[in-house]
C-alpha cells in the first residue's frame, strides 16, 4: 500500500513538474511593452554623449512581422556624422529570450534580453567580448518608457566584464507632432 502511495506520489509530481515546464516554454517575451505604449512614429531625440557634446537624432519606429518585432531606426542630426541604424528586436523560440540585432553605419552587434520588458524598461545586453583591443568589454542599450509619448535610450559600455555600467550616450525622445 505504501509503495502504492509513493508511485502516485511521483507519477503527480513528475505530471506537475512536466506540465510546468510546458507553461515556461510557451511564455514568449513579447518585443513590444505590455503597457500599451507605442512606439510607432516619428521621435525628436536629445541628449548628450558621455564627453558631454550634444547628441540629437531621429527615431521612427514600427511594429513588423506581424505586430511581433519592434523596428527602430535611428539617424543621428548631431553631430553630423552620418550615423544611420536599424534596430530589430524580437523574441528568439530557440534562446527563449528577446534579441536585438543592430546594424548601423558603423558595424552591427546583437543583444539580447532574458527579462523582457519589466516596468516599462527593457535592457538589451551585449555578449562578453574576448577582444584585447576593444575600449569596453560589455555594452547595452536600456529603453525606457517615460511617458504616453515619450521614452529614453541610453548606450552604456562597461570596461569590465562585473558590468560597471558608465553611460557613453543618452536620449530624451518625444513623439514628433502629427505634420
Amino acid at each position: 500500500m505504501t509503495c502504492l502511495i509513493y508511485r502516485s506520489l511521483l507519477v503527480f509530481c513528475t505530471a506537475l513538474c512536466a506540465i510546468s515546464l510546458s507553461a515556461q516554454d510557451s511564455k514568449r517575451l513579447a518585443a513590444l511593452p505590455t503597457n500599451g505604449f507605442d512606439f510607432a512614429g516619428t521621435w525628436g531625440c536629445e541628449g548628450a554623449f558621455r564627453n558631454k557634446k550634444i547628441h540629437r537624432s531621429i527615431y521612427t519606429g514600427s511594429a513588423v512581422l506581424d505586430g511581433k518585432w519592434l523596428e527602430l531606426t535611428e539617424r543621428d542630426t548631431e553631430p553630423v556624422s552620418g550615423y544611420v541604424a536599424k534596430y530589430l528586436i524580437g523574441y528568439d523560440p530557440n534562446q527563449k529570450q528577446l534579441v536585438e540585432f543592430d546594424a548601423n553605419s558603423f558595424g552591427t552587434a546583437v543583444y539580447s534580453s532574458e527579462m523582457g520588458w519589466q516596468n516599462g524598461v527593457l535592457v538589451m545586453t551585449s555578449p562578453i567580448s574576448s577582444d584585447a583591443k576593444a575600449t569596453y568589454v560589455i555594452n547595452r542599450f536600456v529603453y525606457s518608457i517615460t511617458g504616453k509619448d515619450s521614452f529614453t535610450v541610453e548606450w552604456q559600455i562597461s570596461r569590465t566584464s562585473t558590468a560597471n555600467w558608465e553611460t557613453a550616450d543618452h536620449l530624451s525622445c518625444t513623439r514628433a507632432p502629427m505634420q
